[in-house]
């Protein structure tokens, strides 16, 4: 199981303290903007070290250099199984849904088909940051929508369950997130009964405890 407490905790304090759209809306990442060294992971199990350079949102490709002066080489996330820089360990996920610029005001969720999900914590259940990047029509921009996704196996496949960091919204929307991740859980009594007790305003902090004490 890989080990991410530091970064975990870190997570919940800024939860917490309500601070954490602050810190995730745009992705900040060292190697946003320049390259780092680090390491990818093949599909094949095999792992190169070089230089690294990525923008959170889905569908970007990773740049990767094996040294300065060699050439560069573009994969998308389906081409890689993850990479890691520094503590940073992101791993390659496909096909589920987030919240993103449709939901406030439309109600829909944003698919992605292939992105790097930053892996805060694993086991039974793992648990991702994850950036999408969407068109704001209220703010004539395009923003980063952070979401926490989680993601387990079963015996069809991986499935996967959202929560929005920083959008806020209609009551009647905010329990359709709540379902989708009764849903998702279903199998788990303690964090079922967390969950029922979001709020809004209060965020995932108990269920994240939840989901690491089952890990």
């Amino acid at each position: 199981m890989v080990r991410k407490i530091p970064f975990f905790l870190y997570l919940l304090s800024l939860l917490l303290s309500g601070s954490l759209a602050a810190q995730t809306q745009q992705p900040s990442y060292p190697f946003s903007r320049d390259f780092k060294p680090g390491l990818i992971f093949l599909n094949d199990g095999t792992q190169k070290s070089g230089l690294i350079k990525w923008f959170a949102a889905q569908e970007e490709k990773l740049i990767f250099r094996e040294n300065e002066k060699a050439p560069k080489q573009k994969f998308p996330p389906e081409e890689l199984a993850g990479f890691q820089v520094d503590s940073f360990r992101f791993r390659s996920i496909s096909g589920f849904e987030v919240y993103g610029n449709d939901f406030a005001l439309l109600g829909k969720m944003s698919a992605i088909k292939h992105t790097f999900g930053h892996l805060l914590d694993s086991g039974k259940v793992n648990t991702y940051l994850v950036y999408y990047s969407g068109y704001n029509a209220l703010g004539g921009a395009i923003q980063s929508y952070p979401n926490i996704v989680f993601e387990r196996k079963t015996d069809s496949g991986n499935i996967y369950a959202a929560y929005p960091v920083e959008i806020r919204m209609r009551d009647k929307k905010f329990e359709k997130v709540k379902e989708n991740l009764l849903s998702f859980f279903g199998d788990y009594p303690e964090i079922v009964e967390k969950i029922k007790t979001v709020q809004q305003q209060s965020g995932l902090v108990e269920v994240l405890k939840q989901v690491k004490k089952l890990n």
